[in-house]
């Protein structure tokens, strides 16, 4: 609700609905060289991660990509076509002693 003058006596009535416009950002960021892949996206969903792989996958095609995710469900997606220069690198469940060590552990039998 929000705050309305009304003559006194009057019960305050106001319904208010804010709008706002959503905008998802997906992003690929190197942590050798510093570059950065962005893609704005009006949804976040399986379709627009997919989307995602596919520009990221033609952004220097000759590279191969590690990408490191959380369990979202979008990432995981049934429906997924992940492209031969994408490796998806799932984060394990929360465990802040060992996560560094299950990384770089998988990374380098990728």
């Amino acid at each position: 609700m929000r705050r309305v003058i009304t003559v006194k006596g009057v019960k305050q009535v106001a319904p208010f609905q804010h709008k706002f416009k959503n905008l998802y950002l997906f992003g690929a960021f190197s942590a050798i060289g510093g570059s950065s892949f962005l893609l704005e996206m009006p949804k976040c969903n399986g379709d627009t991660f997919q989307e995602f792989l596919n520009q990221f996958s033609k952004e220097k095609p000759e590279e191969f990509k590690i990408l490191i995710l959380d369990n979202g469900a979008f990432h995981k997606a049934k429906a997924l076509i992940i492209p031969d220069n994408i490796y998806l690198l799932f984060l394990p469940s929360y465990c802040p002693s060992s996560i560094q060590q299950k990384i770089c552990g998988n990374i380098s039998k990728a």
